[in-house]
């Protein structure tokens, strides 16, 4: 079934290098998506329930609708969502595999990280002004804001210090390597938005192709094989005879030294 357009909601991890079946090394971010929860359906709309949280602490009406769709734990957030789930039951956990498999390509959207209050330097990238002639206290400054006379006003949009990040940010065209039914992990090729322990949402783009990562069991096995083709090399090769000392009668050590004299002599 084409599950393009379906998105999962997953928590971001640590960012890692890993390499692929033929030895490139690639960095991956590990998402993980493990507690996806089909929650309800409408003739319209579809919502999707993600991670766990103590149904102690949710209103009467969430654990209400909670019961209708016949889930016994609290959960974190409820999100609507689009695409085509199929035949997927109310109340039913989605697996990743279901969803992703190696070579999909992806658009992961998340929050980016918060800078608190931060300058035009470090919240747009200004270059900044010069540091000599005089100008020792415009190293940072964001200089002219407007013109002089003629439309003597501030542009709306001018780009000014202010709070910097903690914005909706997607990034596109990432490539799914790795999924994990078991740990319920995504492994995405690239870096994606926001801090470790955030939520990102993953949406399915378009399908792909993808060689595979390097396991260490076929090094393992590799060098086994290597070994065993040694020992069997050594075990047929044949075995070089040594040679065979002959020992010499005391009668021929007598004559072998008189004929020595006699050279010796002459």
């Amino acid at each position: 079934m084409n599950m393009t357009g379906v998105s999962l909601f997953a928590i971001k991890r640590e960012t890692k290098q890993a390499w692929t079946a033929s030895g490139l090394r690639i960095p991956v971010t590990v998402l993980r998506a493990k507690d996806n929860v089909f929650f309800s359906k409408t003739d319209t709309e579809q919502y999707l329930a993600f991670g766990t949280k103590d149904i102690k602490r949710m209103t009467k009406p969430e654990a209400g609708n909670l019961k209708k769709a016949g889930l016994l734990s609290g959960i974190r957030m409820i999100r609507k969502v689009f695409g085509d789930f199929g035949e997927q039951q109310v109340g039913g956990a989605i697996a990743p595999s279901s969803v992703f498999i190696p070579g999909d390509v992806v658009k992961v959207t998340g929050t980016s990280k918060g800078m608190g209050f931060a300058g035009v330097m470090k919240r747009h990238g200004f270059k900044g002004g010069p540091k000599t002639h005089g100008q020792s206290d415009r190293e940072r400054a964001p200089g002219a804001s407007s013109s002089g006379t003629q439309l003597g006003h501030v542009w709306k949009g001018k780009k000014f210090p202010g709070r910097g990040g903690n914005k909706t940010v997607s990034v596109e065209n990432l490539q799914v390597v790795v999924v994990d039914d078991a740990t319920g992990e995504i492994w995405v090729k690239g870096v994606v938005p926001g801090a470790i322990n955030g939520t990102v949402q993953i949406t399915k783009v378009n399908t792909g192709k993808f060689e595979g990562m390097f396991k260490k069991t076929d090094k393992v096995e590799k060098a086994k094989e290597v070994k065993e083709v040694k020992e069997v090399n050594a075990e047929t090769k044949p075995v070089e005879a040594e040679p065979v000392k002959v020992e010499e009668k005391p009668a021929q050590i007598e004559k072998k030294v008189e004929e020595k004299k006699e050279v010796k002599a002459e």
